[in-house]
């Protein structure tokens, strides 16, 4: 997990690592669309409402997000993974947050956002360069990049928007945008120095931000990075900002 020193765009806080993910799970292939969003929770938050129900569903806080995984858990007869306390307003719609959380762990069957961990390794794909694809030497460019542009939305060749799912090509395990459209909300609290060797990590005990993964259509190619990490306040909600659950696979 993390970068090499080599590694065009990286930055200090991708420091390479080793992890081991002991328990086997699945991820969503593509982010959860407006479409889907819509149809659990009864509203659309995006700001790029026109781009269709294909689209990734934005302007969603890591609040609104868990929320969701709660709902698509009980409307599957799973196990919520969250118990949410002090909640205030509604899912989806702006003011909505919560005072507290606690999280099953890594043995809940159902619906959650990925650890940080299993978030890069499933975006990897089983490789070790920036991207899935290779890494450009343009790495750091705002314009269009021959390696990014087959895979990613970024923000040298979307148009200032976001689009619809599976417009790129996929990795290896057919997973979709796990680089560029929208950020991707983990579980994880921001912990700006990985420890060493680790098992199922969670990320910090305790933070005031969440982490992010993924870049967006808003950032550029150096963001759009298996390694970048990035935070925000749970709370915050952006037009490149939302998410793509996970599940324990149970033996």
């Amino acid at each position: 997990m993390g970068s090499p020193t080599t590694e065009p765009g990286r930055y200090t806080d991708e420091t390479e690592h080793q992890v081991t993910i002991s328990k086997s799970f699945c991820l969503k292939a593509t982010e959860v669309t407006q479409g889907e969003w819509q149809a659990l929770m009864g509203n659309n938050p995006s700001y790029f409402s026109t781009c269709g129900s294909d689209c990734p569903v934005e302007q969603v806080s890591w609040w609104d997000s868990v929320a969701y995984c709660n709902k698509l858990s009980s409307g599957q007869g799973l196990t919520q993974c969250y118990t949410l306390t002090g909640c205030t307003g509604t899912p989806g719609v702006s003011g909505y947050t919560c005072t507290g959380v606690t999280f099953a762990g890594l043995t809940c069957t159902g619906y959650r956002l990925p650890t940080e961990s299993e978030w890069e390794y499933a975006a990897r794909a089983g490789t070790t360069t920036g991207t899935y694809n290779g890494t450009s030497t343009l790495i750091g460019s705002e314009q269009p990049n021959v390696i990014l542009d087959p895979i990613a939305w970024f923000y040298g060749n979307s148009g200032s928007k976001t689009h619809a799912a599976k417009g790129k090509t996929p990795n290896a395990w057919g997973l979709y945008d796990m680089l560029g459209n929208v950020w991707e909300w983990t579980g994880d609290w921001y912990l700006a120095t990985y420890p060493g060797t680790v098992t199922d990590p969670t990320g910090a005990p305790t933070g005031s931000l969440r982490v992010v993964r993924g870049g967006s259509w808003y950032f550029d190619a150096r963001n759009a990075r298996a390694a970048y990490r990035d935070d925000d306040d749970p709370g915050y909600r952006y037009d490149n900002l939302g998410l793509r659950p996970a599940r324990l696979i149970e033996p």
